[in-house]
């Protein structure tokens, strides 16, 4: 037997948490930049001994000012404390003793692109050059990634690591278990997606959709470059997923739930997902008032 050298820091337990928890890399980068996050805004690293209620509350406070979304603030209340309980569980500090209060976040109307920036989008990547790792040319890549996350409506988790040729039908019916909630979510790829996806099989016959070997830092940076050769506005791929609920809404009012996957009767996509400012475009008004005459300005 030997010893282990305790991690003294946050940052440090963070890192080594996937050695003694079975969770997702994708769960283990979340904590690692959390607990970064917590670093900075503490302006060193924070000891594992040294772990208050007080300052946890007053940095997600600072955290929900900075303009970041509410459900941000809360996935980062949550993994610190999984953090600071799970080293607790091991002895290295103590349990919190009080409450750590959710920070109140204003809610934010969701914000998409609208149908003519996605086609903007999908135009933009003619400009990539280079292959992926895959061996498609990259603008072949986003090309069909960007077609089967506006058709789909799955996180990129699931289309980038989980979404296998296999599971779409002949005629691009797709039933996937999402991984995030396990519920079944069913969809159709469109027949100009399906013949992009039949085209590019030909030429690289693989198991993965959309497979992604590198970051997803990586992704984020390559995202953002085409984004902005597209020249619309500034969003994340999750705008996608926020743009193609949004779409099918407007298209027949109650289906986003549906398209993205959640429980029946859930508020979830109108809370997060539907951007009202486009639905509001197909809304009905009331009648217009009659005008009135406009006077002119009393005299002095």
């Amino acid at each position: 037997m030997f010893d282990r050298a305790s991690p003294e820091t946050l940052s440090a337990y963070a890192a080594d948490y996937g050695l003694l928890h079975d969770v997702q890399p994708e769960t283990l980068r979340q904590y690692a930049i959390c607990a970064r996050l917590f670093d900075a805004w503490a302006g060193s690293p924070v000891r594992l001994d040294e772990l208050d209620e007080r300052s946890l509350s007053l940095f997600l406070a600072d955290y929900a000012a900075s303009g970041v979304a509410p459900s941000t603030v809360r996935a980062k209340r949550v993994q610190l404390l999984s953090l600071w309980r799970a080293a607790s569980d091991e002895g290295f500090c103590d349990l919190p003793t009080k409450r750590i209060r959710p920070a109140k976040v204003p809610w934010r109307a969701p914000v998409a692109w609208t149908y003519s920036e996605v086609c903007q989008l999908l135009a933009a990547t003619d400009t990539l050059q280079r292959l992926h790792t895959c061996g498609l040319r990259r603008s072949e890549w986003f090309n069909l990634a960007i077609r089967i996350g506006w058709d789909s409506g799955l996180r990129w988790a699931d289309q980038m690591y989980r979404l296998r040729v296999d599971m779409i039908g002949p005629n691009g019916v797709v039933a996937f278990s999402q991984h995030k909630t396990g519920r079944v979510v069913i969809g159709r790829l469109s027949e100009s997606t399906l013949e992009v996806l039949r085209s590019s099989l030909a030429y690289i016959p693989r198991d993965l959709v959309t497979p992604w070997d590198c970051t997803h830092e990586t992704f984020t940076d390559q995202m953002r470059l085409l984004v902005a050769k597209a020249g619309i506005r500034a969003g994340t791929w999750k705008w996608l997923r926020k743009s193609g609920a949004t779409d099918v809404e407007l298209q027949q009012p109650g289906s986003a739930t549906r398209h993205l996957g959640h429980a029946p009767g859930s508020t979830i996509a109108a809370r997060h997902y539907i951007d009202p400012a486009i639905l509001h475009r197909e809304f009905v008004s009331p009648s217009q008032l009659p005008k009135c005459p406009i006077l002119p300005p009393p005299p002095p």
